[in-house]
């Protein structure tokens, strides 16, 4: 599944989840809305989720205005503004001029404004920095550039150090380097280093700053230009587009210029200009009668009285003791919860309290970083801040105490000092009830972990048995490369009579972010791996390793406590990713998609995500080699013997061990040439060893397939293939194979080999043969069943799979 698919999945699943919970994709119930109240199931509560901060959207000057439009010109006016715009338009784009002493174009909505900007501003030849919590509006303004093979890449948040270093790198290759970001991003309330862009702008001339202000408009400077030109003047080389629909109460959006050229180009050029329907009249009159408000010093009170009301909720913030993400002055407000079952809870507990509040979460905010966002409005009073303040206070430790959770890891998660007076909260004691039920087990080696023990829970579900983790761990450790030296940590949690009740081993090592992405993706990155080898790549923690697959967490849910077992797996993991600096965490591999599992996952800040689909082959519903055949799909009969049979006499199929070096260097030269040949999976080189520990160990072997004498066009007299397999008493895995192309077409080498391991594991008696991800087309050919298998991720970083599908990069598979 592609990774904008796996985002969509994600996203769904998100969303559904608090659905479910009866806090999203609410709907008000009043006859009639004139304040800050609202009726939400059958409750009135006081709306703290508005970004009309200003209230204009009850002004009776605003309501008047757009009545008036409806009546002159219709309810709406349907054209194309490369034909003809209403005159309302005419007069709005005048007075917006006035306001920001810029060039301007009106636009239906400021996502509409980033599509018809974007892609007219910015050249082929550019290069594009996306701030990693960009607004989704101008995500989406990105991804059409991809086509175009503009060069795009992501910077970590707010880091203009990493943005100085990027442009004085990118500066040489390209005419104009364009820094993509918001004034004040919607979810944190935080904001853009305005002046520090400004200064590198002023020290870099290929540097060009696009920024959203939407949740700045109104708010901040003279006739409320908004945050970013708020006492700044225009820089000559920023773009600005900022919305109509929040403080200024009339909906559309409009983009901003410093010149009249500009402007002129996108009005002609920008394809919703051309194609989309325009701002409707009655939006247009409401919008000319607040352009019309904050071109006066109405404004300037309207915004005093709005700061008021912000400095009076940083107060109560304080005095309460709540622990807020960020303090910029902003209408915007977060507070930090960490996991999405603490979000869910407390909006719920707030709504039944009388207050309606925003739960923060994925795709807007990393999972471990949800949080409740709540916005100030004008119209509030500093009654109704306080309560809301006071209640959030007064249900927040019970909410920990549901959740399990405690103060101190919120503040982790957020990477904050714990305030010196945060006394123990109430959760610690759920915890050490919880430790006194349960005991966690740890050890970095397998040797320390009881042989017969781990066999009983992981033998026969692939090679990571107690034999196959002591081998991976003799090849993966003291090597030369970082990504050939991978830290093992084996955990068990059992219960007080010694019963696992869960159990894993975990690998960190360092993978290649763009491990799933599509081929052509990959090939672009390795291009420019070549000089930077290390480029997009993170360190990661999974359970399993990237070379095994299958079940690699025991989950005892017939125990009462695998819930209690799982938070403490869940509180090992985290600690293990701080230790090793890992980026993301990933849960992995698991067979469809159990719904009370999935849940808990949600609620514990992981998300789904698909994984290539797995292939297995069972054997033991035939016998023999027409068995075998008369098993096949009519279709695959078909290509079987046209692909397979008839080349099945040119091979000489031997089972190896223990090769000569010189041979076990041949044969890993046929790996590398398969390495090289594909990207569908794409990871670093394996390191010699692990060939030369597989050759020699028992409960692995090597099917070679030389071509016969008569049938050797090229004389080689070597194998043209390998398969390094691992077998159980019930289960074959081949885990790697090489190939000499110079056969392949000619005589179906690939499907020649999956047939010899079917076959293989038949003589053997192993029931079952796991084929492993990708080539799904060529294992269904020889009897394989594709099955669905998914993960769950974490990752520490905001970043959102559609802008990476944008940059033609991609993330990991799973991440907090």
């Amino acid at each position: 599944m592609s990774k904008t698919n796996n985002f969509f999945e994600t996203v769904d699943q998100i969303v559904s989840d608090g659905v479910q919970k009866g806090i999203l994709h609410l709907y008000t119930e009043d006859d009639r809305l004139s304040g800050n109240s609202i009726l939400l199931k059958g409750k009135e509560v006081i709306n703290f989720g508005s970004c009309s901060y200003l209230g204009l959207e009850f002004d009776d000057r605003l309501k008047n205005a757009a009545k008036l439009a409806v009546d002159n010109y219709g309810t709406q006016f349907s054209e194309s503004r490369a034909y003809v715009s209403v005159r309302q338009y005419a007069e709005l784009e005048e007075l917006l001029q006035q306001l920001f002493a810029a060039y301007c174009v009106v636009m239906p909505t400021t996502t509409l404004g980033h599509i018809a900007n974007i892609p007219v501003l910015v050249n082929d030849t550019d290069a594009v920095i996306v701030d990693h919590q960009v607004h989704n509006s101008v995500q989406v303004a990105i991804q059409l550039l991809k086509a175009r093979g503009v060069y795009i890449e992501l910077l970590r948040h707010n880091r203009m150090d990493l943005l100085e270093s990027r442009v004085k790198q990118l500066r040489s290759k390209h005419r104009k380097i364009w820094y993509m970001a918001d004034g004040i991003y919607s979810m944190f309330g935080d904001a853009s280093p305005v002046d520090e862009v400004y200064a590198l702008m002023d020290k870099y001339p290929e540097l060009h700053y696009y920024v959203d202000d939407a949740h700045g408009m109104s708010i901040y400077g003279k006739h409320g230009r908004g945050y970013v030109l708020n006492n700044r003047r225009f820089h000559p080389k920023m773009v600005m587009g900022t919305s109509l629909n929040k403080a200024f109460a009339s909906g559309g959006g409009v983009m901003l210029y410093p010149d009249a050229e500009l402007a002129r180009r996108v009005r002609t050029c920008g394809g919703p200009l051309i194609t989309s329907g325009p701002m409707q009249p009655a939006a247009l009159g409401a919008a000319v009668a607040a352009a019309r408000i904050h071109l006066s010093d109405e404004i300037y009170d309207m915004q005093a009285d709005l700061q008021e009301n912000i400095r009076f909720a940083q107060l109560m913030l304080k005095k309460y003791g709540l622990p807020v993400i960020s303090t910029t002055g902003a209408a915007v407000f977060f507070i930090g919860v960490s996991l999405p079952k603490m979000g869910y809870n407390m909006i719920r507990r707030m709504l039944n309290a009388g207050y309606y509040l925003n739960l923060g979460i994925f795709p807007a905010v990393p999972m471990k970083n949800t949080g409740i966002r709540f916005t100030i409005t004008r119209l509030h009073t500093f009654s109704q801040i306080e309560r809301m303040v006071q209640t959030m206070a007064e249900e927040f430790p019970k909410a920990l105490a549901e959740e399990g959770l405690t103060m101190a890891q919120i503040y982790k998660a957020f990477k904050m000092a714990l305030p010196e007076d945060l006394s123990l909260d109430k959760a610690v004691a759920a915890v050490i009830s919880q430790s006194l039920a349960l005991k966690t087990s740890h050890s970095t080696s397998i040797q320390g972990v009881d042989r017969q023990l781990w066999n009983s829970l992981f033998h026969g579900n692939g090679t990571f048995d107690w034999e196959g983790m002591d081998l991976l761990e003799r090849s993966f450790t003291g090597n030369e490369k970082p990504e050939d030296n991978w830290q093992f940590d084996y955990i068990v949690v059992s219960d007080t009579a010694g019963n696992p009740i869960v159990a894993t081993f975990l690998t960190t090592g360092l993978w290649k972010d763009d491990m799933l992405s599509p081929g052509a993706i990959s090939a672009q990155i390795e291009a420019r791996r070549i000089a930077e080898p290390y480029y997009l790549t993170s360190k990661v923690i999974c359970t399993g390793s990237l070379l095994t697959e299958g079940q690699h967490l025991y989950i005892n849910r017939e125990s009462s406590l695998w819930k209690d077992a799982m938070q403490l797996l869940f509180e090992k993991i985290y600690v293990l990713q701080e230790k090793n600096k890992a980026a993301n965490i990933m849960l992995r591999d698991f067979d469809g998609i159990d719904e009370a599992l999935d849940s808990f996952f949600v609620d514990n800040g992981y998300f789904r995500i698909s994984m290539p689909d797995n292939n297995i082959v069972l054997t033991h519903t035939w016998h023999d080699r027409e068995g075998f055949v008369q098993h096949l799909s009519a279709n695959s009969r078909v290509n079987f013997k046209k692909y397979v049979a008839r080349h099945e006499g040119k091979f000489i199929t031997e089972i190896r061990k223990n090769p000569a070096p010189e041979e076990l260097d041949y044969w890993y030269s046929l790996y590398l040439n398969v390495k090289d040949h594909s990207l569908a999976l794409n990871t670093f080189t394996l390191p010699r060893k692990i060939f030369e520990n597989i050759a020699a160990h028992p409960d692995w072997e090597i099917i070679t397939l030389k071509v016969k004498d008569n049938y050797d066009f090229t004389g080689i007299e070597k194998p043209v293939c390998v398969i390094f397999c691992h077998k159980t008493a019930d289960t074959y895995t081949p885990l790697v194979i090489g190939l000499d192309y110079s056969y392949h077409k000619e005589y179906n080498t690939y499907r020649q080999a999956l047939y010899q391991i079917v076959m293989r594991a038949k003589q053997l008696n192993c029931k079952k043969v796991n084929l492993g991800f990708s080539a799904g087309t060529e294992k269904r050919k020889v009897g394989a069943v594709s099955r669905s298998t998914y993960a769950y991720m974490q990752t520490k970083d905001s970043f959102n799979f559609e802008v990476l599908a944008a940059m033609n990069t991609s993330s990991s598979a799973y991440k907090m």
